[in-house]
């Protein structure tokens, strides 16, 4: 019934499967042929942590374990440890602004986590250089930077960290951001930002931020803290669902909310709620100009966008001319008048499941994981995916906390427990490496004659009998493969694979043979194929089911790729595949069914990657580079006949 209801999801997707395939050999092709950096540029807006593990160290690191390199502009600077904070410096606006300015100037961002921000002042620096940024990339046609924001307001205590001013002023940044990280207290706060009223209506007109030493005792009762009436966090993942979908509608942004209150209250479970709007929110010109902050309103068209794209609001509003709010040497920053947002916006609502870890280890983890998803979603494919690579990288790192024996308190969690060697995906890794072969393969000898007809069926027969060799043995890697796999879509899919590999290629062979005259009775392997099967037997031995599934893709992708091309060539050469010697062949590479598993086998290796060690992965490439090479040969063997 698994490989039935595998095979049905397969063809579902059949349609769409070309289309897809092409369009990413082609983005893997359109950033090879440009000139790009060897890893992608995040850049951190944060605080500092003397003690290593949150703030701008905890990004620094969690952009390297992510493969990809680290720019900071530091909005603060911390006398903190695994016990708490003890003081706080905030720097002035000018100098933020000239850290971002150092960075903007310079160099290319591809994303962006924007952590602690602690006065108005500094919200309003990052937010306006931000329009900016996104205006010059915008009509610069550079690629539109991730933004990820996580609105530091409350502690995992519950202690609020900012004033109403201050956390009014934050909203103002959401707007421009792809996603918001929020806590639970966070996602409480949000949901009602706008509809609460500070007990002390003159509040935000009369405090006035400055340096001076951080106080946490100040903000710990949550009924009147700041003046704000009492916030209830969720204490359910239905609940956590229903803020989460409400808070992505009202600001048009997608919500990663982070579960691990509820795993610390003593969940057995450690899930996450992503919530992705599917239409975008715009602003108004009127507010926009007015407040000299983003707003968005129902009396503006909406327009919609996929489910995990990111939103077309910052780049709406980075075309949009706002002007920057100007303050005296003495004056107090005045709030902006409440943004108001279109609630109409569809949500669609992903649990990231996760288990409970037993450990205290979890200071950062807020940091780690706003900084991790802004590594990753530039590599992934949208953030469903981004966000289940990003929850099972925090889950290995809080896993592996306890052995670091980093201060007496709430510890840091460990980022070296994984290294990730790439900052590409291993699929687009795998593409860069196999260029020059790639090209040899589609200008061989072999394949010109195959598609125009000329290659003698003798050397055509020979191949498909080293062919037969090949695929009994490949089948039961396959077959392998899914008694191997741990996820039952895996097992199902390549059970699926092995039955498909048996009765379709064998049956194709036995079908041509009897077309062309030829007999079906088994030939001498030879040297060639014995050096393939070889190949691919060495690392399946390792036990690796890694391993095992990177040897097999290349059989998938190259036969793909080649089919691909073929099917181009005959539309342009206006050829007949009815009478074409070898049109069979041609159209079951170029058939959308097997294009479906190859991007299937393709996302399981990118998967698979993606959690592995610098080991493993290497491991992987190996396998996969040495099954492309050995494809070349396979091919070339019909016109060499080296037999054992």
């Amino acid at each position: 019934m698994e490989n039935k209801n595998i095979t049905e999801a397969l063809n579902a997707d059949s349609a769409q499967a070309i289309i897809k395939l092409l369009s990413m050999q082609e983005s893997y092709d359109e950033r090879l042929n440009k000139t790009k950096p060897s890893r992608l540029r995040v850049l951190s807006i944060e605080g500092s942590d003397p003690i290593g593990g949150a703030g701008t160290m905890a990004d620094m690191k969690a952009f390297t374990a992510q493969g990809v390199f680290g720019y900071a502009a530091m909005t603060s600077v911390l006398a903190q440890n695994t016990q708490g904070v003890t003081d706080i410096v905030n720097v002035e606006p000018s100098f933020l602004l000239a850290q971002l300015k150092a960075v903007s100037d310079d160099a290319d961002i591809d994303a962006m986590k924007i952590g602690m921000l602690g006065t108005p002042e500094l919200v309003d620096t990052v937010r306006e250089w931000l329009i900016e940024l996104l205006k010059d990339y915008k009509t610069s046609g550079k690629p539109k930077p991730t933004v990820v924001l996580d609105p530091v307001m409350y502690a995992k205590s519950g202690d609020r960290l900012l004033t109403a001013e201050a956390e009014q002023a934050l909203t103002t940044l959401i707007p421009l951001a792809d996603i918001i990280t929020p806590n639970v207290m966070e996602l409480a706060a949000l949901d009602t930002m706008g509809d609460q009223t500070p007990l002390d209506s003159d509040i935000s007109t009369t405090r006035n931020i400055e340096n001076k030493p951080f106080n946490n005792s100040a903000s710990s009762d949550n009924s009147t803290a700041n003046g704000y009436a009492a916030l209830q966090a969720p204490r359910s993942y239905e609940e956590m669902e229903r803020l989460a979908k409400s808070v992505a509608a009202r600001f048009g942004v997608a919500v990663y909310a982070k579960g691990g209150a509820l795993a610390l209250s003593g969940n057995k479970e450690c899930s996450d709620i992503l919530a992705v709007p599917t239409i975008a929110a715009k602003t108004t010109e009127s507010n926009a100009v007015q407040s000299g902050t983003p707003t968005v309103s129902a009396d503006k068209p909406q327009t919609e966008t996929p489910a995990d794209s990111p939103s077309d609001t910052a780049s709406t509003l980075a075309s949009s001319s706002l002007p920057a709010p100007t303050l005296g040497p003495n004056q107090t920053h005045q709030p902006s008048s409440k943004p108001t947002f279109e609630h109409e916006t569809s949500v669609s609502i992903t649990r990231i499941e996760g288990a409970a870890v037993p450990t205290q280890n979890v200071h950062g983890t807020g940091d780690t994981l706003s900084s991790t998803l802004a590594a990753l979603r530039p590599q992934c494919n949208d953030w469903v995916e981004t966000a289940k690579r990003a929850k099972a990288w925090m889950t290995g790192a809080i896993a592996a906390a306890d052995g670091l024996h980093v201060g007496h308190g709430h510890g840091p969690v460990d980022f070296t427990w994984q290294h990730s060697p790439t900052g590409l995906s291993f699929t687009e890794d795998y593409w860069r490496r196999t260029a020059e072969i790639r090209e040899r393969i589609a200008k061989m000898p072999f394949i010109e004659r195959m598609l125009d007809g000329t290659l003698p069926l003798d050397d055509f027969s020979f191949y498909l009998h080293q062919d037969d060799i090949y695929l009994t043995d490949y089948t039961s890697l396959l077959a392998l493969a899914s008694s191997r796999a741990a996820d039952p879509r895996e097992r199902a899919f390549f059970a699926d694979a092995a039955s498909y590999g048996l009765e379709e290629g064998l049956t194709f062979h036995r079908q041509w043979y009897r077309e062309h005259g030829f007999s079906i009775e088994r030939a001498a392997m030879s040297e060639t194929t014995a050096a393939y099967l070889g190949h691919e037997h060495r690392f399946t031995d390792t036990g690796s089911y890694s391993a095992l599934v990177a040897v097999v893709m290349p059989c998938y992708w190259v036969y793909s790729v080649i089919g691909q091309e073929m099917k181009e060539q005959v539309r342009e050469r206006n050829l007949d595949l009815d009478n074409h010697p070898y049109g069979l062949w041609i159209r079951m590479y170029a058939d959308p069914g097997f294009t479906s598993r190859t991007l299937e086998e393709l996302r399981i290796c990118d998967k698979l990657a993606a959690s592995s060690s610098m080991a493993d992965y290497n491991q992987m490439m190996d396998a996969a580079l040495g099954s492309t090479e050995h494809e070349y040969r396979f091919f070339d063997q019909a016109l060499t006949r080296k037999l054992r």
